[in-house]
């Protein structure tokens, strides 16, 4: 499994969606392409911090409740840019050894995206 061999090979984990009921997977900007049964990743941050306190949900949002899309989001408020290199090599190593696959990705067996070309929008 492609995300799993780049977390490993990278020393991250892969945790279940910090927070499910947001719906993000089909708010994002790969939905699109999943809308018309094209199998696309969505990745986030999980829930754990440097400091071992694992509650990484909870400074997002107070971040987003501050800042999100608000004037003062910008390049100088918080931002780790080593999370992000590490976020930009990630995406880059899953889509690497997918495309290095003879088969092309596919939806797991009965999932509902899979089930029809076009997917409902939300």
């Amino acid at each position: 499994m492609p995300v799993a061999t780049a977390s490993q090979m990278m020393g991250l984990t892969v945790e279940d969606d910090p927070e499910p009921t947001q719906n993000r997977f089909i708010r994002s900007d790969q939905y699109s392409f999943v809308a018309q049964g094209i199998p696309a990743l969505h990745i986030k941050y999980g829930n754990k911090t440097a400091d071992g306190k694992n509650n990484l949900s909870e400074q997002v949002q107070v971040w987003r409740a501050k800042y999100y899309h608000k004037p003062q989001d910008d390049i100088n408020g918080v931002f780790d840019f080593e999370a992000g290199k590490k976020y930009a090599q990630l995406n880059f190593l899953i889509g690497y050894q997918i495309a290095n696959q003879v088969q092309r990705p596919t939806w797991n067996p009965g999932n509902f995206f899979g089930q029809a070309k076009k997917a409902p929008q939300p």
